[in-house]
């Protein structure tokens, strides 16, 4: 039995080859066949200043961690110190992204595999309430980030070393309202997604994700695993390995030789004690319990981060609409290189760049958290193939893409 088809309901074109022969699965791969786009190529020899918006564009579904990594990159590299409250308001941005993204997967994308319906046309005309939950998520979500950084897709405004415009006191505290005002749809989408029943599949793996020390992973920090890493982020090429495989258009990442996986139930996996409060409640009254090696329980790590980063700007903004003040933004003192590193809805996100004495990018390398979890993919759909193999063709389809769909992958970022 050969299965090989593309895979609906994620963002980008890739299909899932399995082959099962005499019992036994021969072969299991995931085929990414987005199109190179080349974009550390064609960001070499461009002005710093210019590289944040074009980084960006790598994704128009999570573009604020492309522009957060590019901008963190390239102050390290040329020696920039970016302000507390310039940090505040990047962890807002990345917190109004995580909401708002991880609102469009689970409705638009993942809850028909769980609410027998096919596509979100089909989860709206049954569950009509939910889809205008995630739409009213998703609007304050992008207004967030359209408040700090000048527009929801692709932002403008945030450079190195700050913002081009600081938003107002008042701007800050509208916002911090708006988010309490979702408050209560992101609770509901945790209940939901907790009371859906997933399958039973396991496999012990490696869970990365970044470490400032303090706060729940979002902005900067260590590169840190449940096995052991514990490195600075610019000693990324230490641990992480890519490599091309034949047939796909993205490049699979290893750890010591196996797969590793990012994302949201890495992040809780880790770094569940530093959950904020309503979260930290509603984990404790979960039905299933983190940390978990069940693949598919990304999508209620999901949910219960949408909780987390919603109360998270709300704290950041209700502290900036008392304190904002404004700052001249640092300029550039040395040519060097710098690693960036921020968690995107999917993931860990690294950026290098080699800026040189006159502010242009002489290097640039990028590594996707979709690319970091393709080796992991393909582990786990080996495992889950192989303990369900007994099973009808179609059953088996649906369990593999299933699983990929639980990632949440993005194909066209991984073809950066």
């Amino acid at each position: 039995m050969i299965y090989d088809e593309y895979v609906t309901q994620i963002e980008g074109h890739g299909r899932i080859y399995f082959e099962i022969k005499d019992g036994k699965v021969v072969e299991a791969r995931l085929e990414i066949h987005e199109g190179s786009r080349l974009f550390e190529s064609f960001l070499r020899g461009r002005r710093a200043d210019e590289v944040p918006q074009m980084s960006s564009r790598i994704c128009g579904v999570c573009p604020v961690p492309h522009n957060m990594a590019a901008i963190q990159a390239l102050e390290n590299a040329m020696g920039i110190e970016a302000s507390e409250q310039v940090k505040m308001l990047r962890r807002f941005m990345l917190s109004s992204q995580m909401v708002q993204d991880h609102a469009l997967h689970l409705y638009v994308l993942a809850a028909a595999d769980y609410l027998n319906v096919n596509g979100v046309a089909d989860v709206y005309a049954k569950y009509p309430e939910a889809v205008k939950r995630c739409i009213r998520i998703r609007t304050v979500g992008n207004r967030g980030i359209e408040l700090v950084g000048g527009r929801a897709v692709h932002p403008v405004n945030s450079i190195p070393g700050g913002f081009a415009k600081l938003p107002t006191k008042a701007d800050m505290e509208k916002i911090a309202k708006d988010f309490k005002s979702i408050m209560n749809d992101c609770i509901e989408t945790f209940n939901l997604f907790a009371s859906l029943k997933y399958p039973e599949f396991e496999r012990a793996t490696e869970y990365l994700a970044i470490d400032d020390g303090k706060h729940f992973p979002v902005y900067a920090g260590k590169l840190v695993t449940n096995k052991g890493v514990n490195a600075e982020a610019k000693d990324y090429r230490k641990h992480i390995k890519e490599e091309f495989k034949p047939y796909s258009n993205t490049k699979f990442c290893t750890i010591n030789g196996h797969g590793f996986h990012v994302g949201a139930i890495a992040r809780v996996n880790l770094f569940k004690d530093r959950l904020n409060p309503t979260a930290k409640e509603l984990l404790k009254s979960s039905p299933i319990k983190f940390p978990s090696d069940n693949p598919f329980h990304n999508n209620l790590a999901q949910a219960l981060e949408m909780v987390h980063y919603c109360e998270e700007a709300i704290k950041i903004a209700e502290e900036l609409a008392v304190k904002l003040k404004d700052e001249e933004r640092p300029k550039q003192t040395k040519a060097g290189t710098g690693v960036g590193v921020v968690e995107a809805p999917r993931g860990t996100l690294i950026h290098e760049y080699t800026v040189d004495n006159n502010g242009i990018v002489r290097d640039a390398n990028l590594i996707i958290p979709t690319g970091m979890n393709t080796t992991n993919i393909e582990e786990d759909l080996y495992a889950l193939l192989t303990a369900n193999v007994n099973k009808p063709k179609e059953e088996l389809k649906w369990l593999a893409c299933q699983l990929f769909r639980a990632y949440d992958p993005c194909l066209s970022c991984s073809t950066h």
